[in-house]
């Protein structure tokens, strides 16, 4: 099929736009985007959506401005809206141009969209970037959702991001490109072959066409099943996790027990992800092992951002610790903890109040067992050497409890500590207790924050 028909066929098939809204094509001069916006151009009236062109000027190369010349030129004589802006020269970094160059590229489409209230953007990848692509996270190692490579359609702003040419190669874009006699200007960077891409585009994509000239066609195959894998897993996680929900954010662990490793690994990661926590390994690889130890009935794993992994007896939940506030800074090196309630840094109160009959187990009571030599109970910054005692008799310094929380440097030296009067850290405020033994609790520490 000639592409201009297989074109059309996709795109009343895939039912993107309609002929009464707004689509932004992302045209660099290239000869991919050349071709993306003739064949939009030369869509049959009754599918065909007002078109908006979109135009960076990345200011990188000396041709650029000529290259915005002629689009400027080509949509006032084909009667096209065009927005294009040009990339400041002085907010571009010195590493790392080509993302910084994406993203602000993405920005300005997404402002594009929401000026002419469009629902679709277009760009014009084609099966050879896809190829590219794949290529690249295999290499580079990851998730396996990666292996999708560029997806044809995606959520993008308020509408959605398409590209239409995936189902063609370079090799077809250029034959038609030169058939239409059409302009395009090539970007001399994409020949050097000092980034990766580069590399796998002009020496091993080459060397898989020779080996099978269907190569780009397996590609598609392959991504087209991982895809549709992929959904099927996600509704079928999606499932299994009602299963062992108890309410928003707690889950039952005997239902969690029973189900397979597989699942039970896929659960645990849609957790994770639900709370917008890495998913690595060592946290699925610890979570699991802390669920199915039944010598344990409550333990607590620790995660980033303050967050904690928490099994209690047959719940397991994401919990966030006491977030100490860090928008004031510490006015007093030490403040005397009394039965009033005392203002502490950084907008938390204190008190020490005779223990209640039912003492509560929570991030903002701890109780405590004193002596008259203990008192009066401080607080005061944190001092790497201090130590805390650990449930198994011995002593953990604050400098190990902060790395393993992954409290960055510089908050470090915000974090606080209630101390006896002999000196004996009890509480690390927000991270961990002492767990100094309790022969009768006569005491109950308060936390809370400012009103």
């Amino acid at each position: 099929m000639e592409i201009t028909q297989q074109f059309n066929s996709e795109v009343m098939q895939a039912g993107w736009f309609n002929r009464r809204q707004t689509v932004i094509v992302a045209v660099s001069t290239g000869v991919d985007s050349m071709v993306l916006l003739t064949l939009m151009q030369q869509l049959p009236a009754q599918i065909r959506p007002k078109l908006v062109v979109a135009h960076v000027n990345h200011q990188l190369r000396s041709q650029s401005q000529v290259e915005a010349q002629f689009i400027s030129e080509y949509c006032q004589q084909h009667h096209l809206q065009l927005e294009k802006t040009k990339w400041p020269v002085n907010e571009q970094p010195h590493q790392g141009v080509e993302a910084a160059a994406r993203h602000f590229r993405y920005q300005f489409f997404a402002q594009c969209m929401a000026q002419h209230h469009a629902v679709v953007l277009l760009t014009a990848h084609h099966a050879d970037d896809q190829a590219e692509t794949v290529l690249m996270k295999l290499i580079r190692g990851g998730q396996l959702t990666q292996l999708q490579g560029i997806l044809p359609e995606q959520p993008f702003e308020a509408g959605k991001l398409v590209r239409p040419l995936l189902l063609f190669s370079k090799a077809q874009i250029r034959a038609y490109a030169k058939e239409q006699q059409l302009t395009w200007y090539e970007d001399a960077t994409n020949q050097n072959n000092d980034v990766l891409r580069n590399r796998i585009r002009h020496q091993v994509i080459p060397a898989l066409k020779q080996e099978s000239p269907a190569f780009l066609t397996h590609v598609k195959q392959y991504t087209a099943q991982l895809s549709a894998t992929i959904q099927l897993a996600a509704q079928r996680t999606a499932e299994l996790l009602q299963q062992v929900r108890i309410n928003e954010h707690t889950y039952n662990v005997a239902r969690w027990r029973q189900l397979t490793a597989i699942q039970q690994r896929a659960v645990l990661k849609a957790i994770f992800q639900a709370a917008q926590l890495p998913v690595t390994a060592s946290y699925l690889d610890e979570a699991t092992q802390l669920l199915n130890n039944e010598q344990k009935p409550t333990a607590r794993l620790n995660l980033a951002h303050s967050r904690v992994f928490e099994k209690a007896y047959d719940q397991f939940s994401i919990k966030s610790e006491l977030k100490v506030p860090q928008n004031h800074k510490l006015t007093d090196k030490i403040v005397v903890i009394s039965n009033q309630w005392v203002q502490l840094p950084r907008g938390l109160r204190a008190q020490l109040v005779p223990t209640q009959k039912k003492s509560r187990a929570d991030p903002w009571h701890m109780a405590l067992d004193l002596q008259l030599d203990d008192l009066p109970l401080q607080v005061r910054q944190a001092r790497p050497d201090d130590q805390i005692k650990l449930a198994g008799g011995g002593h953990k310094t604050v400098r190990r409890i902060l790395i393993d929380h992954k409290i960055p440097p510089v908050k470090r030296a915000q974090q606080l500590v209630v101390v006896s009067a002999k000196a004996e850290v009890l509480w690390l405020i927000g991270l961990q207790r002492s767990t100094r033994e309790l022969t009768e609790t006569n005491y109950e520490l308060v936390l809370k924050q400012s009103d």
